[in-house]
């Protein structure tokens, strides 16, 4: 399984969270940098688990962007096997 550490602290604005996320999941080039588009490449995924510390920092951020966001990410891990998502609160 594919072990992906992303940083909250990294994603302080929605272009960044965008680029950040597009460099450390390894998205297509044709990613388009909206929720849409992540669950559809999250969706296509597998054999991942994935751990976002400091949630929080996003989520001061980006405020409600940033639990929509994180809840693409818990949709995306629901009833799989071959994707975990975890918030790792420091």
């Amino acid at each position: 399984m594919r072990v992906i550490k992303l940083d909250g602290r990294r994603m302080d604005s929605r272009v960044k969270a965008y680029a950040y996320l597009k460099v450390e999941l390894g998205l297509p080039e044709y990613f388009d940098g909206n929720l849409d588009a992540l669950y559809d490449c999250l969706g296509e995924m597998s054999w991942v688990d994935i751990t976002l510390s400091y949630p929080d920092a996003a989520l001061n951020a980006l405020g409600d962007y940033g639990a929509r966001m994180i809840r693409v990410f818990e949709q995306a891990a629901m009833g799989r096997g071959d994707f975990r998502f975890r918030l790792l609160r420091k």
